[in-house]
């Protein structure tokens, strides 16, 4: 194998080490963007607790302005029944103190069906407010809880970054390795497809698309003297070598 051949072999095992970093590079940004969107759920969840509150509040508030406006009635027409009684005690007529009288009746009619609404109030009040005590504990609890992922998610993000960052240096050490025309065409690819550029070629099948290498692209192949390219799905190949003695990938 002449020098030209071993370095062109060289360079693909370099630039196959580079997609395997790059690939985890992908990997960690990806996690990264991925973070806000969680944190977001968290919010969301905290926002949704606190209007099941404030709804559930309010109910409970209108069912006890509800009833204090029942035991209001009550009172007035206690006034309004104690005010006939005295009238009663100075009429002059059997007509008029029947009158009154009427009046009285009307009034311990409408006590009557007021206490009723009252008890069905009283018992309104107190399921809203067992089921306010309720969604207070819960959202207590998933708060804290969601205080403790959004620290751990926040921590992670500041890991990841860092990550990234060190990642990003290492990277640095490959290119130098691998010709700049080759590392342009890899960019090129990865900007373009998304996936990645060089295919592994072992046992005479492309990795990337498992379908079999024909006899003659493989021979070019393992020549390591250009450039070759698998036929079905595009990507550069990087064959296994006709040696076991050489490393492979």
């Amino acid at each position: 194998m002449s020098s030209t051949d071993a370095s062109l072999r060289q360079q693909l095992a370099t630039l196959y080490q580079l997609q395997e970093h790059d690939r985890g590079l992908l990997s960690i940004r990806r996690q990264l963007q991925d973070i806000p969107r969680q944190i977001e759920q968290l919010d969301a969840s905290v926002a949704k607790s606190t209007e099941d509150i404030a709804a559930t509040s309010a109910t409970l508030a209108e069912a006890e302005k509800a009833q204090r406006s029942k035991n209001a009635a009550l009172e007035m027409n206690a006034v309004q029944r104690e005010k006939y009684k005295a009238e009663q005690r100075t009429a002059t007529s059997n007509d008029a103190y029947s009158a009154l009288e009427r009046q009285i009746e009307f009034l311990d009619r409408q006590d009557a069906e007021t206490e009723d609404e009252i008890l069905v109030l009283m018992d309104e009040i107190d399921r809203h407010q067992a089921a306010l005590t309720e969604i207070e504990a819960e959202a207590a609890q998933e708060n804290e809880r969601n205080t403790e992922q959004k620290a751990a998610l926040q921590a992670k993000q500041r890991e990841l970054e860092t990550l990234i960052a060190e990642k990003r240096e290492k990277r640095k050490a490959f290119l130098p390795q691998i010709d700049a025309q080759l590392v342009v065409q890899y960019h090129r690819w990865m900007e373009r497809q998304r996936t990645p550029f060089l295919a592994l070629g072992m046992k005479g099948i492309c990795g990337s698309c498992r379908i079999s290498i024909q006899p003659q692209t493989l021979k070019e192949a393992q020549k390591y003297q250009k450039l070759v390219y698998c036929s079905s799905c595009k990507r550069a190949l990087y064959v296994q070598p006709p040696s076991s003695d050489i490393p492979f990938p």
